[in-house]
């Protein structure tokens, strides 16, 4: 049984056929170096919406948090005002976005995934409030450098990824936090009987989702020179995907940052090799909603195995 290698072997095996059928454009390290940028926005949203599944909640606002984010951003630097005085506020955005998804999920006791589903449609009307509806091109020069920085090739927005992941990896893996997620998101009544301040660690885990999310916004916006208010929607899917799916990888049934690294990347070999054969960009959709599917239906099918 392949168990926890299916997910990665599969990622190989993609690489494999891709770079057999398509050699001269998929097997290039230009073509993996735009694959690796390409997701570093992604990269940040699938860890913002792992850590509360970590504790079984869903935030399902991360990309709307990240897309108004980018908005505030944009509409205080056309007002006049200093890089570091736009990015502070607009960091901000996030833990507060956050702490409101924690007082209607944990204080309330909405489900998380109505509440986030309802903050996520709010967000998305104040970021075309925000914006005017239009696209925005005020960012900050100093943003721009920083995020179009290369170190190895590769932008310092993969990096600080990458470094955020490592850091809430050992998190998970290592320190009794990590643990105390995990046995919250597996029974949380338990938790509370053990004495675990279940609630503190639920309201925690969605202010920093928020302000990672709102630090994608700060990337996404230098990385791109632009913002778009209407984005949030394209990248909704995609670090669900990746949460999921690495729920089926590496420690099985469990939502993991390793897992989920090689979900992300699994996404944009296979999207990638699939437009280089020539199929249109619907597929990336298809690709997404599909896998999708597959994932949350194997970690359920999964939790249920390991709880019995």
């Amino acid at each position: 049984m392949l168990g926890p290698w299916a997910v990665p072997l599969l990622f190989v095996a993609l690489c494999v056929v891709f770079s057999v059928a398509a050699p001269d454009t998929f097997a290039t390290t230009t073509n993996v170096r735009v694959m690796i940028v390409g997701q570093a926005t992604i990269l940040l949203l699938s860890i913002a919406i792992l850590i509360p599944l970590r504790a079984g909640d869903f935030d399902l606002s991360v990309s709307a948090v990240m897309v108004l984010s980018a908005c505030v951003l944009g509409y205080l630097t056309a007002h006049g005002y200093s890089a570091f005085t736009a990015c502070l506020v607009a960091l901000l955005i996030g833990p507060i976005i956050g702490f409101v998804n924690g007082m209607l999920v944990v204080r309330i006791g909405i489900d998380s995934f109505i509440a986030t589903l309802g903050t996520l449609t709010i967000l998305v009307g104040l970021s075309s409030l925000v914006s005017g509806g239009a696209l925005m091109t005020t960012v900050p020069a100093e943003l721009l450098n920083f995020s179009r920085l290369s170190v190895l090739d590769l932008t310092m927005s993969v990096w600080l990824g990458w470094g955020i992941a490592l850091v809430v990896y050992y998190v998970f893996e290592w320190t009794p936090a990590g643990r105390y997620l995990l046995f919250i998101g597996n029974n949380t009544e338990a938790a509370r009987l053990a004495g675990l301040r279940v609630n503190a660690y639920r309201q925690g885990m969605y202010v920093v989702s928020g302000t990672l999310s709102a630090l994608a916004g700060l990337l996404v916006a230098g990385s791109l020179g632009s913002i778009d208010p209407t984005a949030s929607g394209a990248y909704l899917l995609p670090p669900i995907t990746a949460a999921f799916l690495g729920a089926s990888a590496i420690k099985l049934g469990r939502f993991n940052v390793v897992g989920t690294l090689v979900a992300i990347y699994l996404v944009a070999v296979g999207v990638t090799g699939l437009q280089m054969l020539g199929l249109e960009s619907w597929i990336a959709d298809v690709f997404n909603g599909t896998l999708l599917v597959f994932a949350v239906g194997l970690t359920i099918f999964l939790r249920r195995g390991s709880s019995k």
